[in-house]
């Protein structure tokens, strides 16, 4: 009787510890309404994530920390992914990437208010100096969609190019529209009242990414595309739009922006 017991229990434990569900520390900086301190569930985009991990025994701890330290923790090992990167082939090296996208960004233009400048085509915009960060893939982007001759000023921080786009030191700021509008509503930067965002120009797709010093990433990268899915499959998706109030830019019309 006692032997039956003891080996039931350790059945019991076995079974338990298996049930766990596994870890898993993934990172992004502030980015509002997706990544967002402030709210207990942190924001829609770390909500799908966490909840895509949940279908799949996953038990996601979201940090939001600066970019930076976001990118060195990877690397490292320290961090196990990161939960908001676009997909980059160039990073395929040290991250696995979801081949699902969680996510789409808008990506375009703020100008001054009083710049006067209008969007009909991209070849109107060749003769304007743009602001790009530094480092970032935009360089090639701007000059694949309106000249490799345009000129642009690189900036090292996205606060700093929304600066210099207030101060005059270029004409146009090519950035993602929600990193645009956070640094105007919290940043207290003075004549934030006179940037406007002129249009998007496309949309990036956001891919987290598991560090590879995981001999499990890819592993891990494709339980978490399962997740997703299922958590769309079932409706929880729609559910947490509707409770964020945010929907992905897709589902709008775009304004048709030719050469």
């Amino acid at each position: 009787m006692i032997l039956r017991f003891a080996s039931s229990l350790i059945l019991a434990i076995l079974l338990s510890l298996s049930a766990q569900a596994e870890p898993l520390v993934l990172a992004c900086n502030s980015w509002r309404p997706l990544i967002d301190e402030a709210r207990g569930d942190r924001g829609l985009l770390s909500e799908i994530i966490t909840l895509s991990g949940e279908r799949v025994d996953l038990q996601v701890q979201h940090l939001i920390l600066p970019w930076n330290r976001v990118i060195a923790g990877v690397k490292k090992g320290e961090i196990d992914g990161i939960s908001c990167p676009t997909y980059v082939n160039e990073n395929k090296n040290w991250i696995a990437y979801t081949n699902q996208a969680f996510w789409e960004i808008e990506i375009g233009i703020f100008v001054r208010k009083d710049s006067g400048i209008k969007l009909g085509q991209l070849k109107d915009l060749h003769d304007y100096s743009f602001g790009s960060l530094k480092g970032s893939s935009y360089f090639e982007i701007l000059q694949g969609l309106i000249g490799d001759d345009i000129r642009i000023n690189p900036y090292p921080k996205e606060i700093d190019g929304m600066k210099m786009l207030i101060e005059k030191r270029f004409d146009i700021l090519f950035t993602g529209r929600l990193m645009g509008y956070q640094l105007l509503e919290t940043q207290n930067l003075e004549r934030a009242n006179e940037v406007d965002y002129l249009e998007t120009l496309y949309l990036e797709h956001i891919h987290p990414g598991i560090s590879r010093i995981r001999p499990d990433a890819q592993e891990i990268a494709e339980r978490l595309d399962k997740g997703f899915q299922m958590i769309k499959a079932d409706g929880t998706l729609e559910q947490l739009y509707e409770k964020h109030d945010h929907f992905p830019p897709s589902r709008k019309t775009p304004r048709t922006v030719t050469n």
